[in-house]
């Protein structure tokens, strides 16, 4: 068994009663849409066992509770591997053990970050550095309105709420989100080098999906790492290609006009040339 070198122990937040208030508010919210949403799909299809769906969810949504309030989160840095845990009083929820040698980056993790456009898998240790709900809510609207999602976010948008280390599992590449202390991330610094502060979705070909756009034009400075999905170039001469087949269904439509246009563009050309003979003598008068 190795030696734990450091370890860093962070108890469950103590809850003002404000936050208590809004908290439990927000969970009977959820589950009173949850149930009408339930009704509505048992009176449509008539299959009672789907209030099996409802009490799943109510059962997550209070998990989901007691982890943002009761959890607390230990940190143990070993020889050549961090151990991250999530506990729940003395029982352990989630553990994930990473070690040092397979680490790829380590770096801050802004608030609206949404780290599964680039990892498959994303575990949040800590519920301090998962982006809060009013932020996942604007990742989804800003696929309809960059505007809106901003306003959604608020101002917070790219404030540091942790950190985020990524490192390879096999063949998938993960990232685990957690809230270490000054000690831990000078420890790590020592033992990770260049991959402490290295944001290594730069060095990978850019993501391309509609999505991906969506939040580059909503949170510009946090989504360098995307490239659009549909380019400015190709939305122009998209325009110009419809403009073109508009005006060769019209003319087939219309062919009088089409050919009322041909004659006066001929028309145009003889006078031009006429132009050009009359004034060829008189260059040669002067030049003589």
């Amino acid at each position: 068994m190795q030696e734990i070198i450091f370890r860093q122990g962070n108890a469950a937040r103590p809850l003002t009663g404000r936050t208590f208030i809004m908290g439990v508010a927000g969970v009977f919210v959820h589950l009173a849409i949850a149930q009408i949403a339930v009704n509505l799909l048992v009176s449509l299809t008539g299959m009672g066992l789907l209030n099996a769906v409802f009490y799943l969810y109510a059962a997550w949504l209070l998990m989901d509770f007691m982890r943002a309030t009761v959890a607390g989160y230990v940190y143990m840095l070993k020889e050549d591997a961090l151990v991250l845990e999530r506990r729940l009083g003395d029982s352990m929820t989630a553990v994930v053990e990473i070690p040092l040698e397979r680490v790829v980056s380590l770096r801050k993790l802004h608030m609206a970050e949404n780290l599964r456009i680039s990892y498959r898998d994303v575990t949040h240790i800590d519920a301090a550095s998962r982006p809060a709900l009013r932020v996942r809510a604007a990742f989804v609207v800003s696929l309809v309105s960059s505007h809106l999602a901003r306003l959604l976010a608020g101002r917070r948008a790219q404030d540091v709420i942790g950190h985020v280390i990524v490192y390879d599992a096999g063949s998938i590449r993960r990232a685990c989100t957690f809230c270490p202390n000054e000690e831990l991330l000078e420890m790590l610094e020592q033992r990770l080098g260049g991959r402490f502060g290295f944001d290594e979705r730069m060095t990978r070909t850019k993501v391309h999906t509609l999505y991906a756009r969506a939040l580059e034009r909503t949170f510009p400075a946090l989504y360098a790492y995307v490239d659009p999905l549909v380019k400015a170039e190709d939305v122009a001469w998209a325009r110009e290609e419809i403009a073109r087949q508009k005006e060769a269904r019209r003319a087939k439509k219309n062919p009088k006009t089409a050919d009322e246009a041909g004659k006066e563009h001929e028309k145009e050309q003889q006078d031009e040339a006429a132009a050009a003979q009359q004034e060829s003598p008189r260059r040669r008068r002067k030049q003589g």
